[in-house]
């Protein structure tokens, strides 16, 4: 019978090693020790951080001051007064001249060549004309149509430049 009994001991004992249940207090220890470091690490970050918070109130408030400066900006990559330069007093001349006899009376193609023309033989741009005459190839058209619906843009340069580039 002592045989019998050594079988049952083992084959306990393997079926208690096996059960998920029975060691659930060494898990729940590891668990809570686990949560604790985590809480620990977590007020210790928060603790810090506070402190920097109140040292720097003042750093962090001036940097997010509300400014009564206007929120709009301007897409080009600079913003400058086209009037006053040699070329686009040049441009807004040219376009005067052609738009003398009345917008209805302007032949497109021709304001386009002459435009164009003003390009290259300016010097403001040098070798990169063509690629600047591609680049403005619709804006001749484009300052046709708008000053056949408002003939005041070209009343002043400032007007005319608005209508050339958009406002500042």
């Amino acid at each position: 019978m002592s045989g019998v009994s050594n079988i049952f001991d083992t084959n306990f004992e393997f079926v208690m090693n096996l059960h998920p249940y029975l060691h659930w207090e060494r898990g729940l220890y590891a668990m809570k020790t686990i949560l604790l470091g985590l809480t620990a690490v977590l007020l210790t970050f928060l603790g810090f951080h506070l402190a920097a918070d109140s040292q720097g109130e003042g750093q962090f408030l001036e940097m997010h001051r509300v400014s009564d400066a206007p929120a709009t900006v301007s897409m080009r990559q600079n913003d400058f007064a086209l009037c006053g330069q040699p070329f686009y007093d040049d441009v807004y001349a040219l376009t005067v001249e052609i738009f003398a006899e009345g917008a209805e009376n302007v032949n497109l193609e021709y304001y386009q060549e002459q435009v164009f023309a003003l390009v290259r033989s300016s010097e403001k741009f040098g070798d990169d004309a063509e690629a600047f005459v591609v680049h403005i190839k619709d804006i001749p058209g484009q300052l046709l149509e708008i000053i056949r619906e408002d003939p005041q843009v070209l009343a002043s340069c400032a007007n005319f430049s608005v209508a050339l580039v958009g406002p500042p």
